[in-house]
Protein backbone atom coordinates (compact mmCIF):
# COMPACT_ATOMS: atom_id res chain seq x y z
CA UNK A 1 0.00 0.00 0.00
CA UNK A 2 2.83 2.39 0.87
CA UNK A 3 4.51 1.58 -2.42
CA UNK A 4 1.31 2.47 -4.31
CA UNK A 5 0.91 5.76 -2.47
CA UNK A 6 4.57 6.64 -3.05
CA UNK A 7 4.27 5.81 -6.77
CA UNK A 8 1.09 7.86 -7.07
CA UNK A 9 2.71 10.79 -5.24
CA UNK A 10 5.80 10.62 -7.47
CA UNK A 11 3.62 10.53 -10.59
CA UNK A 12 1.60 13.59 -9.45
CA UNK A 13 4.83 15.43 -8.61
CA UNK A 14 6.24 14.60 -12.04
CA UNK A 15 3.15 15.96 -13.79
CA UNK A 16 3.10 19.09 -11.64
CA UNK A 17 6.72 19.94 -12.49
CA UNK A 18 6.46 19.04 -16.18
CA UNK A 19 7.83 21.82 -18.37
CA UNK A 20 5.98 23.00 -21.44
CA UNK A 21 8.00 22.55 -24.62
CA UNK A 22 7.66 24.30 -27.97
CA UNK A 23 5.02 22.97 -30.32
CA UNK A 24 6.37 21.08 -33.29
CA UNK A 25 4.94 21.15 -36.79
CA UNK A 26 3.58 17.63 -36.26
CA UNK A 27 1.71 18.68 -33.11
CA UNK A 28 0.17 21.62 -34.97
CA UNK A 29 -0.78 19.28 -37.83
CA UNK A 30 -2.54 16.94 -35.40
CA UNK A 31 -4.46 19.89 -33.92
CA UNK A 32 -5.39 21.11 -37.41
CA UNK A 33 -6.73 17.67 -38.32
CA UNK A 34 -9.11 17.93 -35.37
CA UNK A 35 -10.12 21.49 -36.29
CA UNK A 36 -10.87 20.41 -39.89
CA UNK A 37 -13.59 18.08 -38.61
CA UNK A 38 -15.03 15.47 -40.97
CA UNK A 39 -13.07 16.76 -43.98
CA UNK A 40 -10.51 14.47 -45.64
CA UNK A 41 -6.84 15.47 -45.36
CA UNK A 42 -5.19 16.36 -48.70
CA UNK A 43 -2.09 18.46 -48.02
CA UNK A 44 -0.44 20.56 -45.36
CA UNK A 45 1.87 23.55 -45.40
CA UNK A 46 4.16 24.31 -42.47
CA UNK A 47 4.97 27.99 -42.33
CA UNK A 48 7.56 29.73 -40.19
CA UNK A 49 8.23 33.38 -40.95
CA UNK A 50 10.36 36.00 -39.25
CA UNK A 51 9.01 39.32 -38.04
CA UNK A 52 8.79 42.09 -40.64
CA UNK A 53 11.42 44.77 -40.33
CA UNK A 54 10.18 48.35 -39.80
CA UNK A 55 9.04 49.90 -43.06
CA UNK A 56 9.00 46.58 -44.94
CA UNK A 57 6.12 44.38 -46.05
CA UNK A 58 5.26 41.27 -44.07
CA UNK A 59 7.15 38.14 -45.15
CA UNK A 60 4.82 35.88 -47.14
CA UNK A 61 4.87 32.17 -47.97
CA UNK A 62 3.52 31.42 -51.46
CA UNK A 63 2.24 28.11 -52.80
CA UNK A 64 0.52 27.02 -56.00
CA UNK A 65 -2.19 24.35 -56.04
CA UNK A 66 -4.24 22.67 -58.71
CA UNK A 67 -7.84 22.47 -57.52
CA UNK A 68 -10.72 20.59 -59.15
CA UNK A 69 -13.97 22.02 -60.48
CA UNK A 70 -17.19 21.54 -58.45
CA UNK A 71 -15.28 20.62 -55.30
CA UNK A 72 -15.58 22.10 -51.83
CA UNK A 73 -12.29 22.42 -49.94
CA UNK A 74 -11.60 23.40 -46.35
CA UNK A 75 -8.57 25.44 -45.31
CA UNK A 76 -7.68 25.16 -41.62
CA UNK A 77 -4.96 27.05 -39.82
CA UNK A 78 -3.33 26.30 -36.48
CA UNK A 79 -0.97 28.83 -34.96
CA UNK A 80 1.81 27.92 -32.56
CA UNK A 81 1.29 29.22 -29.05
CA UNK A 82 5.04 29.89 -28.91
CA UNK A 83 4.81 32.85 -31.32
CA UNK A 84 2.59 35.92 -31.34
CA UNK A 85 1.86 35.78 -35.08
CA UNK A 86 -1.64 34.86 -36.31
CA UNK A 87 -1.65 33.32 -39.81
CA UNK A 88 -3.73 34.87 -42.58
CA UNK A 89 -4.51 32.69 -45.61
CA UNK A 90 -5.42 34.21 -48.95
CA UNK A 91 -6.44 32.32 -52.11
CA UNK A 92 -5.92 34.01 -55.46
CA UNK A 93 -7.10 33.12 -58.96
CA UNK A 94 -4.64 35.08 -61.11
CA UNK A 95 -4.62 38.46 -59.32
CA UNK A 96 -8.13 38.22 -57.83
CA UNK A 97 -8.62 37.43 -54.13
CA UNK A 98 -11.28 34.72 -53.93
CA UNK A 99 -10.98 33.43 -50.37
CA UNK A 100 -9.46 34.28 -47.00
CA UNK A 101 -9.75 33.49 -43.30
CA UNK A 102 -9.35 37.17 -42.34
CA UNK A 103 -12.17 39.70 -42.49
CA UNK A 104 -10.64 43.15 -42.91
CA UNK A 105 -13.86 44.97 -41.93
CA UNK A 106 -14.02 43.32 -38.50
CA UNK A 107 -10.36 42.43 -37.99
CA UNK A 108 -11.41 38.87 -37.10
CA UNK A 109 -9.39 35.86 -38.24
CA UNK A 110 -11.10 32.46 -38.42
CA UNK A 111 -9.43 29.07 -37.86
CA UNK A 112 -11.15 27.50 -40.90
CA UNK A 113 -12.99 28.50 -44.03
CA UNK A 114 -14.52 26.54 -46.89
CA UNK A 115 -13.85 27.29 -50.54
CA UNK A 116 -16.16 26.12 -53.32
CA UNK A 117 -14.03 25.74 -56.42
CA UNK A 118 -16.15 26.40 -59.51
CA UNK A 119 -13.33 26.27 -62.05
CA UNK A 120 -10.46 23.78 -62.29
CA UNK A 121 -7.02 25.31 -62.45
CA UNK A 122 -4.00 26.63 -60.64
CA UNK A 123 -4.70 28.70 -57.53
CA UNK A 124 -2.16 30.63 -55.49
CA UNK A 125 -2.10 30.44 -51.69
CA UNK A 126 -0.44 33.27 -49.78
CA UNK A 127 0.18 32.99 -46.04
CA UNK A 128 1.53 35.76 -43.83
CA UNK A 129 1.20 36.71 -40.18
CA UNK A 130 -1.05 39.49 -38.95
CA UNK A 131 0.76 42.80 -38.41
CA UNK A 132 4.00 41.26 -39.73
CA UNK A 133 4.69 39.41 -36.49
CA UNK A 134 6.91 36.35 -36.28
CA UNK A 135 4.98 33.12 -36.40
CA UNK A 136 4.77 29.39 -36.88
CA UNK A 137 1.62 27.80 -38.28
CA UNK A 138 0.28 24.82 -40.17
CA UNK A 139 -2.25 25.31 -42.96
CA UNK A 140 -4.23 22.22 -43.82
CA UNK A 141 -6.05 21.66 -47.11
CA UNK A 142 -8.93 19.18 -46.85
CA UNK A 143 -11.57 17.78 -49.17
CA UNK A 144 -15.15 18.38 -48.00
CA UNK A 145 -17.50 17.37 -50.84
CA UNK A 146 -18.40 17.56 -54.55
CA UNK A 147 -21.22 19.87 -55.60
Amino acid sequence: MRKLIFTLFAFILLIATHKSYAQSGQELLDICNMVAGEATYLKDFQIKLDEAKPGEESPTARYSLVLSKNTQYRFSVCNSKDYSGEAIIQIFDNNRLIGTNHMVATGKTYPTFDFKCSSAGVYHIFVNFKEGKQGLAVVLLSYVDRF
